[in-house]
């Protein structure tokens, strides 16, 4: 979980790597999130997918019980300035045999350009204040008064936030510690208000704005 409230410039750091690491059937994403912990990423939340291609072009689905052998991707997030993650991609690169490593420039509030719409991710945790006994509907009740567009609630399987403590699917580690990415695209005339509503219900996580081109909402 990504671990300060933030709309402005800053980065979203995404890294994408298959479960397994094949040569040494090593679980990677497990080292990078413990990675970006030591080397000052302030928060990262990781996702596994349902299904996806690997670097090969292969198929892989959700098809086994240990979820491990499924080797699905594995997409780690992290907001952070631009210093830090030219700081930090030298060695995630070097930790990975294969994956992806992409940046995604969020906006000023006050410079926002030419777009008509911007894609909004917030990151937080369930037993935040803002999630307490699974009430996230304020936050979608928050987004449908400003008319976004298919927002989406994604619990995701770890993460780190403010506390440094990494927490994850297993049996040690409560589910209402887990990670939660709530996102969706709104258009300009709802965003400045939007984020600004938004300061004040994300008491622990990250807000993260940047310009999308919208090809098809119906």
């Amino acid at each position: 979980v990504p671990g300060r409230s933030r709309a402005m410039a800053e980065i979203l750091l995404k890294i994408t790597v298959n479960e397994q690491q094949h040569e040494k059937r090593d679980a990677i994403c497990r080292k990078i999130l413990a990675y970006l912990r030591e080397q000052g990423a302030p928060g990262a939340t990781m996702k596994r997918g349902e299904a996806g291609l690997d670097y090969r072009g292969n198929v892989n689905y959700d098809l086994l019980e240990d979820t491990y052998f499924n080797d699905l991707p594995i997409i780690i997030e992290s907001v952070m300035d631009m210093a830090t993650a030219e700081r930090l991609e030298g060695g995630l690169r070097e930790m990975a045999s294969h994956g992806q490593i992409s940046r995604v420039s969020g906006i000023d509030e006050d410079k926002n350009g030419p777009h008509t719409h911007f894609i909004i991710k917030v990151y937080t945790r369930e037993s935040s204040r803002l999630i307490k006994k699974g009430e996230y509907e304020k936050i979608l009740q928050l987004l449908q008064k400003h008319q976004a567009i298919w927002a989406t609630v994604t619990k995701a399987i770890a993460g780190y936030g403010r506390d440094r403590v990494i927490y994850g699917q297993h049996i040690f580690s409560p589910s209402e510690h887990l990670p939660l990415v709530i996102e969706c695209v709104v258009d300009r005339e709802h965003l400045s208000q939007l984020l600004e509503e938004l300061k004040g219900i994300v008491t622990e996580g990250a807000v993260f704005t940047a310009p999308v081109d919208l090809i098809m909402n119906k």
